[in-house]
């Protein structure tokens, strides 16, 4: 009796189990084994002993990248399996199977964590795994340095992933668990250290969305009637992370190397150009599949084809892990990266002038990506659908160039030591950029433009009346505003709170964008007032009242600007005249809804 090939026989749904593991996986892993071993011997990684030193011994010294190895697979194999869940449709079983393979993944991300936490401790002492684990009071000491303080958060973020929650929950918490090890590792000690942070978080969860989100698709769905809907789906994606990718590599060499010539005289510069042609790679291995699977792979001929790249481009993917967990643990050249410039806010900071506000520019790849990406979006979703009003148009990229210029202009470099310009980029960011942004109606473009059902309204009028006061208040009421203005992560935190808040907000009182149901005017007209009264409120606060974070700001306060009390009153003035105009010109908008409703 003749056989089958195994993509001839009927598409059917099989759960993943160790029997099924293709080989090409095991290929992937072995790969991916020898680069990191590759990359340590080259790149000096693993150093002979010195007699008389301490030291964490060989089996720190190689078990260290090898357990990150294992962390970095499971932590991309479970970000990716979520993300194909969330690309499914909802009826699909492979998506089901994800979502209880994520839950694997999670717990071999435990296990790597755990593990990493022994040997980043022994490496740190230094002192042997063997002695170490006999020591209770040496590995409880761990919980007092950051790099293992980061691996704890991790695990309890595993936990979490772990557990029967929404997928959306899941993959929001475990995209969140790639973070905490980035901002006390590599990127820590380099001279910019809020954009090498930035680009190594931008890094992360792309490279985890897209190259754990291919195997997922792989393993779950290629023998899946549901292929020809995740694919396009993951396709679109795939592209948007090679981008981010791309983008936020140059931003990490940039503030890694000192010169171009390093990337060609030190072995971590030849090691970055591997990276590089590893990327290249690929973008061919995309190439080929959006011109020869992505849209033809209900085909089985094409099906076939669309595995053999696939297991080709994941394979170069886990050799890259095995690169980048090599390249965290290779010395950068002398000289570049060695230190902050400012010990305290992290970056160097010019005298301050009030032109710099306007024309400073200090690229952030992360906020960078994450406008950026709505605005292609937008324009994308215009072109499919057709005419569309000008003036929402405008309006959308009127709210995002305020937003980028809040964020990454002078306004943004300065907000962390100056309190007027804290207040120039909160106010900016918490009204009038999602004040326009919600005037574009993306909600109404994205049904239009992609079949995106209306979604329900996450806050009411009546939580917003109460979140809106009660946030600015613990903001500028209690230490929340020093703990944001001390670090990068928090502050960035902050103000994406601020603006989300905001986004709700207006939505809901500018009603461009249909409401899911009917909100009163007299309930619009309130939060409006609200938002009004709490602007004026906070300016007098900061006009008439004591000093808010004196210490941090009298500490980092950049040469040329205003003293710590006069600053303060500027940003009591911004904060209560700068919405004033939009939310006046709001209030006028929404007269002829009174003069319709007869109220």
């Amino acid at each position: 009796m003749a056989r089958t090939h195994p993509l001839d026989r009927p598409i059917t749904a099989r759960a993943f189990t160790l029997r099924t593991v293709p080989v090409y996986a095991c290929a992937a892993v072995a790969a991916g084994v020898v680069v990191l071993v590759a990359v340590l011997r080259f790149g000096g990684a693993v150093k002979p002993e010195i007699p008389g030193l301490p030291t964490a011994g060989p089996v720190t010294a190689w078990g260290l990248p090898l357990a990150r190895f294992c962390y970095d697979l499971c932590a991309v194999g479970c970000v990716g399996t979520l993300t194909a869940a969330v690309l499914a449709p909802a009826a699909s079983p492979e998506a089901g199977a994800c979502r209880r393979a994520a839950g694997r993944w999670a717990l071999g991300w435990a296990l790597a964590t755990a593990l990493s936490y022994v040997l980043t401790l022994s490496n740190l002492v230094p002192l042997p795994v063997g002695d170490l684990l006999t020591s209770p009071d040496l590995l409880e000491f761990g919980t007092s340095i950051p790099q293992t303080q980061a691996l704890l958060v991790v695990l309890a973020a595993t936990a979490v992933v772990a557990a029967r929650l929404p997928v959306g929950i899941r993959l929001a918490v475990a995209v969140f668990g790639l973070l905490p090890p980035a901002y006390v590792g590599h990127a820590a000690s380099a001279g910019d250290h809020d954009i090498a942070i930035s680009a190594l978080m931008s890094h992360l969860v792309p490279v985890s969305m897209w190259a754990g989100g291919l195997a997922a698709v792989l393993i779950h769905f290629r023998r899946s009637g549901d292929l020809p809907v995740v694919l396009p789906r993951f396709s679109t994606l795939a592209l948007c992370c090679f981008a981010a990718v791309a983008v936020s590599g140059v931003a990490s060499a940039w503030v890694r190397l000192s010169a171009p010539s390093d990337l060609w005289q030190s072995g971590y510069g030849l090691l970055l150009m591997a990276k590089v042609a590893v990327l290249v790679i690929l973008g061919l291995f995309g190439w080929n599949h959006r011109r020869r699977t992505v849209t033809g792979v209900a085909d089985r001929t094409v099906r076939r084809t669309f595995v053999r790249l696939a297991a080709g481009e994941l394979t170069v993917m886990v050799a890259a892990i095995g690169l980048a967990v090599g390249l965290s643990r290779t010395p950068p050249p002398p000289g570049s990266g060695g230190g902050h410039d400012h010990l305290v806010l992290e970056y160097a900071l010019a005298p301050f002038t009030p032109g710099a506000l306007i024309t400073g520019i200090r690229l952030d790849p992360t906020i960078l990506l994450l406008l950026a990406l709505p605005a292609v979006a937008y324009v994308v979703g215009v072109r499919r659908i057709g005419p569309w009003p000008a003036g929402r148009m405008l309006a959308w990229h009127a709210g995002l160039a305020l937003a980028a210029w809040a964020l990454l202009g002078g306004v943004g470099s300065y907000s962390r030591a100056m309190l007027s310009a804290q207040a120039l980029q909160h106010t900016v960011l918490a009204v009038i950029a999602p004040l326009l942004l919600c005037l574009g109606a993306p909600l109404t473009l994205a049904a239009r433009a992609f079949r995106y059902d209306r979604p329900r309204l996450l806050a009411g009028p009546s939580f917003l009346l109460a979140v809106y006061p009660v946030s600015f208040l613990l903001l500028y009421g209690t230490s929340w505003l020093t703990w944001s203005l001390s670090g990068y992560a928090p502050h960035l935190l902050t103000e994406l709170l601020f603006f989300g808040i905001g986004l709700l907000v207006f939505r809901v009182v500018a009603a461009v964008d249909p409401l899911p149901g009917p909100i009163p005017w007299a309930a619009r007209a309130r939060l409006l007032a609200t938002v009004t009264a709490v602007h004026l409120v906070l300016g007098a606060l900061l006009l008439l009242g004591p000093a808010v974070a004196e210490d941090w700001l009298s500490l980092v306060a950049p040469s040329g600007a205003p003293d710590v009390l006069a600053d303060q009153r500027l940003a009591g003035a911004v904060s209560m005249l700068l919405p004033l105009p939009a939310l006046a010109l709001l209030a006028v908008r929404m007269t002829p809804v009174l003069a319709r409703d007869g109220r």
